[in-house]
């Protein structure tokens, strides 16, 4: 017969209320993203990276942090710090964390793609700041998906189930893309 004894009976309770618990917190505390706002992505296009019909200020980018954060010039000399929203990068400037793999070739892929440009940028309505205080947007050179640009060619992941936001859906579809793209 099957028995356990009073000692493993706690245990496991223990352990299954754990879970339940576990389970619940990540059901009620993680936000989805609303689906229908979600752009559409053209996958026929041969950059395969959203074109937004974005149109406002442009703004030259002062110094590329790492692969997925940069400053731009906003008031003549004054600087603001902006965090791609929806993509992140392996780590290359945190001082708590070891570079990390593949982290300098993004890095040195966002410099490549904006170091002397002008950048659109894009407000989520959702969220102006994240918790280091630094401006979450999307960023566009002329008209081009700059974090979808670096989704598609690996340097980035969509980072939509920890932090949702409208373009979930786009970005989550060209991270599987360049996935099965290897």
């Amino acid at each position: 017969a099957l028995t356990m004894s009073r000692h493993q009976r706690v245990i496991t309770g223990v352990f299954l209320l754990l879970m339940l618990v576990v389970g619940i917190l990540l059901f009620t505390h993680i936000p989805r993203a609303p689906r229908s706002h979600a752009p559409s992505i053209d996958h026929h296009s041969s950059s395969r990276t959203h074109q937004s019909p974005v149109s406002g200020r442009s703004y030259s980018v002062a110094h590329v942090i790492d692969g997925d954060t940069i400053d731009v010039f906003l008031d003549g000399d004054r600087t603001e710090r902006i965090r791609f929203i929806g993509i992140d990068t392996p780590e290359t400037v945190d001082e708590r964390k070891p570079v990390q793999c593949y982290g300098p070739e993004a890095s040195t892929k966002m410099k490549d793609l904006l170091e002397g440009e002008s950048v659109t940028l894009e407000v989520n309505p959702e969220e102006d700041r994240d918790d280091y205080g630094r401006l979450l947007r999307y960023v566009f050179v002329d008209g081009v998906d700059i974090g979808a640009m670096m989704i598609v060619e690996g340097y980035a992941k969509s980072l939509c189930f920890v932090f949702p936001h409208p373009k979930c859906s786009a970005y989550d579809a060209l991270e599987k893309e360049a996935r099965r793209e290897g």
